[in-house]
């Protein structure tokens, strides 16, 4: 089942006294590629993040933020700022003998400003915070993989529609195809008339006839072209993503499509060619998109 690059997820968990918040978000990208932003205390779980991340996620670009919202007693500590403290008191003390206020500076007043608290973290046991880590993570995983999923089905949807579409333009490039060799054939044919008439060049009458083989030879492009609209369904409906590999059809497709269109001496057949090309190029920006 193919899958969108695009997605969001949010997770939560709660063990050993440790809780945490995930977030992540995903966009195209050629590769799989991570952005994962921790708290500093937990650095050394960045590697085991990402291969946590690796097993369910092959492409895309995923950021992923983390925080730990809680930890156990004992395991941050609460320092005072008592230098701060004391100039805090002092400035206001300065403050009410300037303008003569008659109030005493209390410590209510004091818990009332900024940093006087400082909360220091110490090393945390990589063991203990996993189990809550790695649900957090994986819940919010969980969400972004449902979505990518649930956008992946309408782009699949979509594209197996224009592969319907593709298949039915390019029958009617076949059978105008083989109009076009046969209106040739009967203009050519009456040209040799002429030329048989008593106004005969040997070398007019080589030259048209390998101008009749150049121009009306795409049978071997349509049968390509067919072959690579079945492989590119068969991989769109597959279970394996397969991102890559139908921009490389998709490629391969245009490829054949324009040598029919360098070949076409009929108008028609020309026009069949350009709208083969919008569509394909629909089909290739959709693409984009798919893990």
């Amino acid at each position: 089942m193919i899958k969108s690059m695009t997605g969001y997820g949010r997770g939560s968990s709660s063990k050993e006294g440790y809780t945490f918040s995930a977030e992540m978000r995903s966009v195209n990208h050629r590769y799989a590629d991570f952005s994962v932003r921790l708290p500093r205390e937990l650095y050394s779980l960045e590697d085991r993040i990402r291969r946590l991340l690796q097993e369910s996620i092959k492409r895309g670009r995923v950021e992923l933020t983390l925080s730990l919202d809680e930890v156990p007693a004992g395991v941050q500590q609460v320092k005072l700022n008592f230098d701060l403290a004391k100039d805090y008191h002092r400035s206001l003390q300065e403050l009410c003998r300037n303008l003569q206020l008659l109030e005493e500076v209390k410590l209510e007043h004091l818990l009332q400003l900024p940093d006087l608290f400082k909360t220091s973290g110490v090393a945390v046991n990589e063991e203990e915070v996993w189990p809550a880590l790695s649900e957090a993570v994986q819940e919010a995983m969980s969400h972004l993989l449902e979505q990518r999923r649930i956008e992946g089905e309408n782009l699949g949807r979509d594209l197996l529609e224009r592969c319907e579409r593709l298949e039915t333009m390019v029958e009617e490039a076949a059978e105008r195809a083989e109009e076009a060799k046969e209106e040739h054939r009967r203009k050519t044919e009456q040209k040799f008339q002429e030329l048989l008439a008593g106004h005969f060049e040997e070398n007019r009458l080589i030259m048209e006839c390998a101008l009749l083989a150049e121009r009306m030879g795409v049978d071997e492009e349509l049968v390509r072209l067919r072959s690579h609209i079945k492989s590119f369904r068969e991989n769109l409906t597959g279970s394996a993503p397969a991102g890559r590999k139908l921009d490389f059809i998709a490629q391969e497709m245009f490829r054949e499509i324009n040598t029919i269109g360098s070949k076409a001496g009929d108008y028609q057949l020309t026009n069949l060619v350009v709208e083969l090309k919008a569509e394909l190029e629909k089909i290739r920006e959709q693409i984009q998109n798919l893990e």
